[in-house]
């Protein structure tokens, strides 16, 4: 998650085709906030190891990009999982991925389900223990618990596709302004009047007490009833609040009319720390973010009417 401070060509060479490790959340996370991906910070090797990392669980579940390649004849450009955007001089790179829609009628609506990778590195900026100085920040929850929940909720919808498509995007340089979810919702490759709903994941590694903490667009009743709903069924108590507000991708979505819930597991003394480790993550926290994320989007998306705020 963001934290608030004051103040040529962008191919890359294809994804090695190589089996992904077995999946799951525990290796997800263990392996993104593992030294070696150095901090995952945006335009260094470690944030880019970090996106061949996801975009080769895709390939593995056989589910296709949806971003244009850059080639010389356009139309016949191949689609790619990564959309490249240009940032301080160095290059950043979202991941988007399509599950098509089984509904004939319907596909042509999206969820867009969305999560950062993106952490800190090695750098104090923005860091909550600058005394360490360039000590590596992990970031085990901030936020390889939320790619790694993203990862998981992906592998479920594509052994069980919805009615209407769902778009899985992970959003690079959150850490420098949300700026990878400011690119795609600019630069999206559906209509964005097509986009019914924005489903975030942020920080959701530290579950305490079986309690979710969501945030929702809209002040009508309907979606925060969704997310009710969907927590009450899988046992979580939800909590409602705004704490993340302005702080997290959901927002690029908000700005531009798109609803969208945010969830999030609560702040706590590791954030932004080079402490943020993943031997303190609630894996069966995460299944359980999941879950009501699932349920959450499986009614969105299945519903013969398009879902209302």
């Amino acid at each position: 998650m963001v934290f608030w401070t004051a103040g040529g060509s962008c191919a890359r060479s294809a994804v090695p085709p190589q089996p992904p490790p077995a999946p799951g959340i525990a290796t997800d996370v263990a392996y993104l906030s593992s030294p070696k991906l150095d901090g995952r910070a945006t335009g260094t090797a470690g944030g880019d190891s970090a996106a061949v990392y996801i975009a080769r669980q895709y390939e593995h579940l056989r589910l296709p990009g949806i971003i244009r390649a850059e080639c010389k004849a356009p139309p016949e450009c191949a689609m790619t999982y990564f959309q490249f955007f240009k940032i301080d001089g160095s290059v950043g790179q979202n991941i988007v991925v399509l599950i098509p829609g089984v509904d004939s009628s319907l596909r042509n609506q999206y969820v867009v389900v969305g999560a950062h990778y993106d952490h800190l590195g090695h750098s104090p900026r923005g860091a909550l223990d600058p005394e360490a100085g360039a000590r590596l920040r992990p970031g085990a929850d901030d936020n390889a618990s939320g790619t790694a929940a993203l990862l998981e909720l992906a592998r479920r919808f594509a052994a069980h596709p919805l009615r209407r498509s769902i778009l899985i995007v992970h959003f690079d340089a959150e850490e420098l302004g949300l700026v990878g979810s400011g690119v795609f919702v600019d630069h999206s490759p559906v209509p964005r009047e097509s986009i019914i709903l924005m489903v975030n994941f942020d920080m959701v590694g530290r579950m305490r007490d079986k309690q979710l903490i969501a945030d929702v667009s809209s002040t009508g009743d309907a979606t925060r009833a969704l997310v009710d709903s969907a927590a009450s069924a899988t046992g979580v108590h939800v909590r409602f609040s705004s704490e993340t507000a302005g702080r997290t991708d959901d927002t690029r979505f908000k700005r531009v009319g798109i609803p969208t819930i945010s969830l999030f597991t609560g702040f706590h003394g590791d954030y932004h720390r080079a402490t943020d480790v993943a031997s303190r993550i609630n894996v069966a926290g995460i299944e359980w973010v999941v879950d009501v994320a699932e349920a959450v989007v499986r009614a969105a998306a299945n519903k013969t009417a398009q879902p209302r705020s």
